[in-house]
């Protein structure tokens, strides 16, 4: 009968350990359905899978919580919320590489010191006033004759 209850106990520890084993591993989410077994919601960002999770409070950690639809205990992603959530990252895809634009070339500019753009301005503007007064006088001319 001794060795029966050694062989019974030795089962049982076996049997523990099994079982044990599974429930604290539960918590690494894999696809949508172990996602949801956890309490989560599928998200796809930028063409990668995530599950927005609760992370679960310290002193529900055990793992008879695990499965229960209550979160997780460890967060592998980014932390949401001040930490309450969590974003598993399920199937993580690289982002397409996209072409680097044709780079154009622009011929230099050549710049001009400010005191040349401010005597190139004030020439423009006097060359404006003595067509102006040029017209005006001529119109006054005009205007005389036309009275005789």
């Amino acid at each position: 009968m001794g060795i029966s209850k050694v062989c019974l106990g030795a089962a049982s520890l076996v049997l523990a350990l099994t079982f044990a084993a599974p429930a604290a591993a539960e918590s690494t989410i894999k696809n949508a359905e172990d996602c949801s077994f956890e309490g989560g919601t599928m998200v796809n960002v930028k063409n990668s899978d995530y599950c927005l999770v609760q992370i679960r409070p310290e002193e529900y950690s055990g793992a008879e919580y695990d499965g229960n639809q209550l979160g997780i205990v460890e967060c592998p992603g980014d932390k949401l919320n001040d930490g309450l959530f969590c974003m598993y990252p399920v199937t993580i895809r690289p982002q397409p590489v996209k072409a680097a634009p044709a780079v154009e070339t622009v011929p230099a500019v050549e710049t001009t010191p400010a005191s040349d753009v401010k005597d190139a301005v004030v020439d423009a503007v006097k060359e404006k006033a003595e067509d102006m007064a040029t017209d005006k006088a001529e119109d006054a001319v005009k205007s005389m004759v036309e009275d005789k």
